[in-house]
């Protein structure tokens, strides 16, 4: 019998932006797991992810532990292991600065382990790739009615500086990776969670969520950084990274106006803060580096 078929009850999880139908369920047994029912034709899609999420926990990376997929009369579902804990976005503000830097090396050194996971498949060049997804996401902007006072920064360095993706390497990306997805349990221990936006692409393209990591504190940024380089940055780092968070301010805005007038503050707010790091995109690394 299959954990799925012990399931006696679902309490419904209202979080996120995918259009899944997500639960706390309970075994019988009183085991407690996390539910993912997808549509039917997702099933091949959510196939690879759980292959990749057993990847990354057999490299010693702490994941949901991928327990069971299958289908059912609703369409096909995914179980993965309970997570005592609370998001890490939300712990890290009450933390001292020297802990929150310490959590940010440990998550950058969790990221370049899943980092060497290769593509799955040999893809496109990332700079044939990328040019097209920048190029539409330039182009989503200037037909947007809503424009940013300094706009033109973000567009001029975009297109003067996009050939620095030439020549990159491509590995499986986790997507969305950023403390909103990370969960810290009780004895302070970070686990990966919600493979949902899996990708393949440029490494050093998973720091363009860094904004949020910075918003908890500039020392867990750092740290991840610190972390993921183990202390020896590479100057290309900060060229490229800049460039990823001016392409990720320029889609912000068209994305933000169908969500209403809140999410276009936030998108307002975010690009303002870039442009601080970055003294109007004249440095190079970001001002908060280090703090």
């Amino acid at each position: 019998m299959s954990v799925f078929d012990t399931i006696v009850s679902r309490e419904p999880i209202c979080l996120g932006w995918s259009a899944d139908r997500k639960f706390k369920a309970v075994t019988a047994d009183g085991t407690g797991y996390f539910l993912r029912i997808s549509l039917m034709e997702q099933y091949e899609h959510r196939k690879l992810q759980f292959e990749h999420m057993q990847q990354v926990r057999d490299l010693g990376v702490r994941v949901c532990e991928p327990v069971e997929l299958g289908l059912c009369p609703e369409g096909c579902y995914t179980l993965l292991g309970w997570v005592d804990g609370r998001d890490a976005e939300a712990v890290l503000p009450t933390l001292t600065p020297e802990r929150r830097y310490a959590l940010g090396r440990e998550a950058g050194r969790m990221l370049r382990t899943l980092h060497t996971i290769p593509a799955p498949f040999e893809p496109e060049p990332w700079a044939v790739h990328y040019g097209r997804k920048l190029d539409s996401k330039v182009a989503a902007y200037e037909a947007s009615p809503l424009k940013y006072e300094k706009g033109e920064l973000y567009l001029d360095l975009v297109r003067r500086e996009r050939h620095l993706v030439e020549n990159r390497p491509l590995v499986w990306q986790h997507g969305d990776y950023h403390c909103g997805n990370l969960m810290l349990d009780q004895s302070m221990r970070l686990t990966v969670i919600d493979f949902d936006r899996e990708d393949i692409g440029d490494p050093w393209y998973e720091f363009n969520r860094i904004i949020w990591d910075v918003r908890v504190g500039p020392e867990y940024a750092s740290g991840m950084v610190d972390g993921y380089f183990d202390g020896k940055v590479p100057e290309a780092f900060w060229r490229i990274m800049r460039l990823y968070q001016c392409q990720n301010m320029i889609s912000s805005l068209p994305w933000a106006m169908g969500f209403g007038d809140e999410e276009v503050r936030i998108a307002r707010e975010n690009a303002r803060q870039v442009l601080d790091w970055y003294d109007d995109l004249k440095k190079i690394v970001p001002d908060w580096y280090g703090k």
